[in-house]
């Protein structure tokens, strides 16, 4: 910290005879002593302030004692009156609420971060400390983004951007600018963290931050790119009723939607439709239309997974952990003996 003065120019006075060269005449001043950081424009704050009388014609200082008390004090008042120090500290106050400002707004992404860590969603952000997972990475390889793609009962899904940032500032402008919209942004390598491994994450430093996209937009861009509706002039069993659940499922104006949506994909599911079942599975495994039955869930799953279904095959190893009666080798054996194309990936194996 350093310091510097001001001097105020007041009033003359006539009251005091130099003792020097005799004159009358002598000039008032105010100097006020403040503190400052770095730039002397901007003091920071006051650490005294002083009245000095000079004679005008030598320049000679008086000693302010041989003035009343009453007198000192009126010169003083005119010297230094409110608005000269707010107006001389306006730049400081300003700098401080400034400040303050940021502090409150990065405890306020504090606090939305811990509140979408405990209750994740698909399309969650998450900005990741990469030094916290491995030790095996190089010195600029510090920083990446995560993104909750899926959500399995309380297993989230979640890939990484294939970047690595040496700041945090690079992951902040990949979002600012829009790269997480490129298909090829993130790796296609999957893991699988439960709801409790996500929150040990966050206390741990591993993950700093969480952003929660709304209506895709996240900082006035687009983050998520929009998922276009299977439409086509064939006829598929269960298509359209699996459209219609869709539409139901985001009409939140609508008075029980919730049930229309699970009517609808359980219709679609009926007829064959392997994304309808997935749909319908999901309702099973969260329960949101008011009945959780994990082995239904796994009926359906197993239905569509039949159909190579990739997601559907991950879905099940997944909430197979969870029901104690269900064998994955089983699984695993329908699924060869139906001739099913289908890989698991290593990176669910330790989760599941």
């Amino acid at each position: 910290m350093e310091y510097s003065e001001q001097i105020i120019q007041g009033c003359v006075i006539d009251e005091l005879t130099c003792p020097d060269c005799g004159c009358n005449h002598h000039q008032v001043k105010g100097v006020i002593k403040y503190a400052f950081f770095l730039v002397e424009s901007i003091p920071f704050f006051p650490v005294e302030k002083n009245t000095v009388i000079q004679c005008q014609q030598c320049w000679v200082k008086t000693d302010i004692t041989t003035l009343s008390k009453q007198r000192v004090k009126e010169l003083s008042k005119n010297l230094f009156p409110a608005w000269r120090l707010i107006s001389k500290f306006l730049g400081s106050l300003l700098t401080l609420m400034f400040i303050g400002y940021l502090i409150q707004g990065e405890f306020e992404k504090d606090k939305m971060s811990d509140q979408f860590i405990g209750k994740p969603a698909v399309n969650d952000f998450y900005h990741v400390d990469f030094r916290y997972l491995s030790n095996d990475l190089r010195p600029n390889e510090k920083y990446r983004i995560g993104k909750v793609t899926d959500i399995t009962g309380d297993i989230a899904t979640v890939v990484y951007s294939r970047l690595f940032y040496r700041m945090q500032r690079g992951a902040d402008e990949s979002i600012r600018v829009g790269h997480v919209t490129h298909f090829s942004f993130f790796s296609k390598k999957q893991y699988h963290y439960n709801f409790a491994e996500l929150e040990k994450m966050r206390e741990q430093g591993a993950i700093y931050r969480v952003e929660r996209p709304v209506k895709n937009r996240l900082r006035g861009k687009p983050v998520v790119a929009a998922k276009k509706r299977f439409i086509s002039s064939t006829y598929f069993p269960g298509a359209r009723q699996n459209n219609s659940g869709l539409a139901f499922l985001e009409a939140s104006y609508i008075r029980d939607h919730i049930q229309l949506a699970f009517e609808k994909f359980k219709v679609s599911a009926e007829r064959g439709h392997k994304i309808g079942q997935v749909n319908l599975a999901e309702f099973y495994i969260t329960g949101k239309h008011g009945e959780r039955d994990l082995n239904k869930a796994l009926f359906w799953l197993q239905a569509a997974a039949i159909q190579e279904n990739q997601i559907a095959i991950d879905k099940y190893l997944i909430v197979c952990k969870q029901v104690a009666e269900c064998s994955r080798d089983d699984f695993i054996k329908v699924l060869s003996e139906q001739g099913v194309n289908f890989h698991i990936s290593k990176y669910t194996s330790k989760y599941l």
